[in-house]
C-alpha cells in the first residue's frame, strides 16, 4: 500500500523548517506532515551561515516583512529557547565621511515606519563598545536586531512543530529521486525509499530549488547561488558584544547586483560584517560573489575581509581563526524570495530565494506559506513575495 502525507516539505534547513513548524500550527489536527532532505537537517546553507536577525527599512513593505519575523524569533525564544538567541542590536559603522552621512538617512528609514534607531558620537560608541577602533566618528544603533545559532533553531522550530502535531516525520538522509504528477497536479514524491502520496509538495530547497522544479516538469526557478567566504575566532576571544555591520553592507548585501548573477566569473566584494557567539567567539564575514555552486575558499576575498574587521576591531589582530568555510545563499533574481503557490502545477509551493536574509525571514515565510495553504489571510501583505510574478 503506498505510503500517504498530507503534506510534504523537501529541504530541512531553517526555511523548510519554518515551513514545516507554521504547518503543524495551521492545517487541520492530526495533518501528516513529512519533512525530507537528502543530508542531515540543517546540513547545507543553514549550517554554513550567519545568524543575524536584521531588520530592513528599505520600505513599509520591507520592514513590515523583517521586523515581524524578528518580532517571532523572540515569540520563538519565549516558547522554545534552545538556539542561543541574542538580542544584541546592531551597529551600523562607518570610517568615511560619505558613508557617516548614511547614518541620519538610515535613522530616517526606521523612524518613516514608526521604529527608531539612536546616532552615537564617539563618546557614546566607545561606552558601548570599548572594543572598537577608537577613531570611529561614531554610529547608527538600531535594538532590534540580533543573533541565532541557525542548526540550533531548525531543531527549536521541529520540536515546537510536534508539540502541535504529534504526526510531523523528519526523514533525514531522503533523497527525493522524481515527483509524482497527474495531468497539472502534482500528487506526491519519489524518494530513495520509495513513494510517498501527498496533495501539497513544498519545495525549501535554497539554491538546489531551481533542481527540484526541473525535476517536476517546470522551467528553472530565477534562484543562484551567491557564495560567502566566513571565518570564526577561538572561544572568549571575541572584542565586541554587539552585532556590527559597516553601513555600506546595505548597498552591498541588499541592493541589485552590478554583475550578471547568472554568470560564473564575478571578482566579488565584501563589507564588514561580525557577530558575537555565545561561546564568546567571533563570526567574521561578508563577501559576495557569483561564481555557481563553487564552494572553494576564496583566501584572497576572505583576507580583505578579514582585514577590514581589523579596521574597526583591532582586538581581531590577535584573535585565532579556528575555521574558515564557504556558504552559498538563493540568491532571487528580482531580489525578493518566493513565498507561495507554483500555479502551472497545482499543489506545488515554493518557499526559497531569500539569498543572505534566510535566517532572519525563516519565521514569517513560514506563516505565510501556512497561511496560504490553509486558506487564511496572511499576516502580512504576501503579494510581493508569491512565484507567479515570475510567470507573466
Amino acid at each position: 500500500m503506498a505510503e500517504t502525507a498530507d503534506l510534504i516539505v523537501v529541504g530541512g534547513g531553517i526555511v523548510g523548517c519554518a515551513v514545516v513548524q507554521h504547518c503543524a500550527e495551521l492545517l487541520p489536527a492530526g495533518a501528516r506532515i513529512v519533512l525530507l532532505d537528502r543530508g542531515p537537517v540543517a546540513g547545507a546553507t543553514s549550517a554554513s551561515c550567519m545568524g543575524h536577525l536584521m531588520v530592513t527599512p528599505d520600505d513599509a513593505q520591507e520592514h513590515a516583512f523583517s521586523a515581524t519575523s524578528v518580532k517571532m524569533w523572540a515569540e520563538l525564544e519565549e516558547r522554545e529557547g534552545g538556539f542561543d538567541y541574542n538580542p544584541t542590536g546592531a551597529l551600523y559603522l562607518a570610517d568615511d565621511p560619505a558613508d557617516v552621512e548614511l547614518f541620519a538617512v538610515l535613522q530616517k528609514q526606521f523612524a518613516d515606519h514608526g521604529d527608531r534607531a539612536e546616532i552615537l558620537d564617539q563618546r557614546q560608541l566607545r561606552e558601548l563598545e570599548p572594543g572598537l577602533a577608537h577613531d570611529l566618528p561614531g554610529a547608527l544603533f538600531y535594538r532590534g536586531d540580533g543573533v541565532v545559532l541557525p542548526m540550533l533553531a531548525c531543531g527549536a522550530m521541529l520540536r515546537q512543530a510536534k508539540k502541535h502535531n504529534p504526526n510531523v516525520d523528519v526523514r533525514p538522509h531522503t533523497p527525493v529521486t522524481g515527483m509524482l504528477l497527474a495531468g497539472d497536479r502534482i500528487v506526491g514524491v519519489q524518494t530513495a525509499r520509495g513513494a510517498i502520496h501527498a496533495d501539497h509538495v513544498v519545495n525549501c530547497c535554497g539554491v538546489w530549488a531551481p533542481e527540484l522544479a526541473e525535476m517536476a516538469g517546470q522551467p528553472r526557478l530565477p534562484i543562484v547561488p551567491r557564495a560567502g567566504n566566513l571565518a570564526i575566532t577561538g572561544h572568549h576571544v571575541t572584542p565586541i558584544r554587539t552585532q556590527l555591520l559597516e553601513i555600506s553592507y546595505i548597498r552591498f548585501a541588499h541592493g541589485a547586483a552590478k554583475v550578471d548573477p547568472t554568470r560564473t566569473d564575478d571578482p566579488g566584494g565584501h563589507a564588514m560584517n561580525m557577530q558575537p557567539q555565545s561561546n564568546g567567539g567571533c563570526l567574521i564575514g561578508s563577501t559576495r560573489q557569483f561564481r555557481g555552486m563553487d564552494r572553494t575558499l576564496n583566501k584572497a576575498l576572505l583576507h580583505r575581509s578579514l582585514l577590514r574587521a581589523q579596521r574597526y576591531a583591532p582586538g581581531l589582530a590577535h584573535a585565532p581563526i579556528v575555521r574558515t568555510w564557504v556558504g552559498l545563499r538563493p540568491y532571487s533574481l528580482d531580489k525578493h524570495p518566493l513565498i507561495g503557490p507554483w500555479p502551472p502545477l497545482r499543489g506545488l509551493w515554493i518557499a526559497a530565494g531569500h539569498e543572505g536574509l534566510g535566517i532572519t525571514l525563516s519565521p514569517i515565510t513560514g506563516r505565510l506559506l501556512a497561511e496560504q495553504i490553509a486558506g487564511r489571510p496572511t499576516t502580512i501583505d504576501a503579494t510581493p513575495y508569491l512565484p507567479a510574478r515570475f510567470l507573466r
